[in-house]
């Protein structure tokens, strides 16, 4: 870099070695690995660039934070927080994190510049589909809601809470999936936090009233924030606009939730009244609970979804329709939403209030100081494309919806590509995370397939919540096939720690290493088994 090469206002000199990375051709890591292409969003927090994997030859994103921020360790840790929470889920519906690291200047000084590499989204922002003012058609919001809701409950049931969910962080892509984004403020239901007492995470135009409090965020505060989006997307609108952020973030506190308009479907305005409740234990307890309400034609039907089925066990999907005579359970009346004033006792009405309004700027003031970015600016590893025409997603909704017309039933995509050849366990898994119920299918091995890896799905494509899915899988090998004395079997190349035999990443049956993995040798020319390379150098790759 020439000495003459000024710095950026406010970047300190020994970050301008990354800033010259930062262009097409360039790369964020220090083996060149990840090679930029183009920027495709800024934000508050830093920039994304699609770039190119060059190892495995996929396009991806790469996410930077901004040079002056790289050096505050509250931001460093949120960054390396988001690596961890959305590396550690995998999900259809969340943007999967491949890789995160630190570039260093090479001149031996402590200058560093974290990165993510992360799914690169075709699609847009949920933000830029609303912008334009007009509402959803109801069946297409509820199928996107749905599925950041199944999305979300995969993260509750791992232990992880995001504390920041809006359209901005839900990305859409031509098909209209959903993929749930920027997981750097989530945290561990059992973890640290990474803020003091009584400061606020989130954005106030979607932030649950616990969360205006300065509250701990549970599950059920995502729902709420679910909830507003949901109002938007139905609406073309907020429930709440105020002028500042502090007036918003009291609205959610102490006013009652504006009523949804009769074009929407009864049952999606009972659901939607329900995440919005004031009181956390009154909404869904988690996204899976809010995402079978949802996904029902019937909101009595779903609205039963018990309260403890929110453990680590298998769920199995209820039916979108219900036999008659199935308990429900009222959403919670408008009372609910009435200010926590109005009980008797205790200070003033007029007091509280004013304490009130106080402890929310002061949260509020805390966190436009540390959250530092534009609630509208796109940080997310989106990349733009020419989407379908507003007009095929957004219909204004001012023909009344006959309640004798049930709509279409929920569906779930499941393409055969994204999971043929892996474990039928992971498989399975994914699959319920989706809503789907699955029925797994022992086949005979015919010699050349790792066992328990996935050989067929029934069936494919668009596929109702309420249809079983039929994960084929294959069995032991034949004798003297796979794991035998020469592959990935008895000599050695079992469960070591070189990650051969059976292992995950090494030979054996694992899916990317030798044996009869899907990427490394198998029973082939390269990799372990019977082949002839025999667990050489190249089948210790995976």
């Amino acid at each position: 870099m020439s000495d003459s090469t000024p710095s950026p206002a406010g970047a300190p000199a020994s970050h301008d070695w990354f800033l010259n990375r930062l262009q097409p051709g360039g790369h964020v890591d220090d083996a060149g690995r990840y090679v930029l292409e183009r920027r495709i969003a800024t934000g508050g927090m830093g920039e994304v660039w699609a770039a190119r994997d060059t190892v495995l030859e996929r396009p991806v994103a790469a996410k930077v934070l901004r040079t002056e921020l790289a050096d505050d360790s509250v931001f460093r840790a949120r960054f390396v927080t988001e690596a961890r929470n959305a590396g550690a889920l995998h999900h259809p519906g969340i943007a999967a994190v491949f890789d995160y690291g630190e570039a260093r200047p090479g001149d031996g000084s402590d200058a560093q510049r974290p990165y993510l590499v992360m799914e690169l989204v075709k699609g847009e922002p949920l933000s830029t589909v609303l912008a334009s003012g007009q509402p959803l058609d109801a069946d297409v919001a509820r199928s996107l809601l749905t599925q950041a809701a199944l999305a979300l409950g995969f993260a509750h049931e791992a232990g992880i809470v995001h504390r920041d969910v809006k359209p901005a962080n839900l990305l859409v892509t031509a098909d209209r999936h959903i993929k749930v984004t920027d997981f750097g403020i989530a945290r561990a239901t059992d973890g640290l936090a990474l803020t003091e007492v009584g400061q606020v995470l989130g954005t106030p135009a979607y932030i649950a009233p616990e969360q205006a409090r300065g509250d701990d965020a549970t599950p059920a505060s995502d729902v709420y924030s679910l909830g507003v989006v949901a109002y938007e997307c139905l609406t073309g609108h907020r429930p709440y606009v105020a002028d500042t952020p502090v007036a918003t973030a009291l609205a959610h506190l102490h006013q009652p939730v504006p009523e949804l308009p009769d074009t929407v479907p009864a049952h999606t305005r009972e659901v939607v009244r329900r995440a919005l409740a004031k009181d956390p234990q009154d909404r869904y307890p988690n996204g899976k609970a809010f995402a079978h309400a949802l996904a029902g034609p019937r909101a009595d039907a779903t609205l039963a979804v018990p309260a403890a089925a929110t453990g680590s066990t298998t769920t199995r999907v209820l039916p979108t329709g219900a036999p008659a005579g199935t308990t429900s359970i009222r959403p919670p009346s408008s009372a609910t939403a009435a200010p926590a004033s109005a009980h008797g006792g205790g200070l003033p009405r007029w007091l509280l209030a004013g304490v009130v309004a106080a402890a929310v700027a002061m949260v509020l003031i805390v966190w436009l100081a540390t959250r530092g970015e534009n609630p509208a600016d796109p940080a997310d590893p989106v990349e733009p494309q020419d989407a379908p025409s507003q007009n095929a997603t957004q219909t204004p909704t001012q023909t009344p919806t006959q309640e004798s017309s049930p709509p279409e039933p929920a569906t779930a995509q499941v393409d055969p590509d994204a999971y043929l050849g892996r474990d039928h366990k992971d498989v399975t898994k994914e699959l319920q995370a989706l809503g789907l119920t699955v029925t797994e299918e022992e086949v005979a091995n015919p010699g050349d397939v790792g066992e328990g890896l996935v050989t067929a799905l029934q069936p494919t494509g668009a596929v109702p919540l309420e249809e079983p899915v039929v994960v084929s899988y294959a069995g032991k090998q034949p004798e003297g096939e796979g794991d035998g004395n020469e592959g990935g079997g008895n000599e050695g190349e079992g469960n070591g720690n070189e990650g051969r035999g059976n292992g995950n990443e090494g030979g054996g049956n694992g899916n990317e290493g030798g044996g009869n993995g899907n990427e490394g040798g198998g029973n082939g020319n390269e990799g372990g088994g019977n082949g002839g390379e025999g667990n050489g150098t190249q089948g210790r790759d995976g």
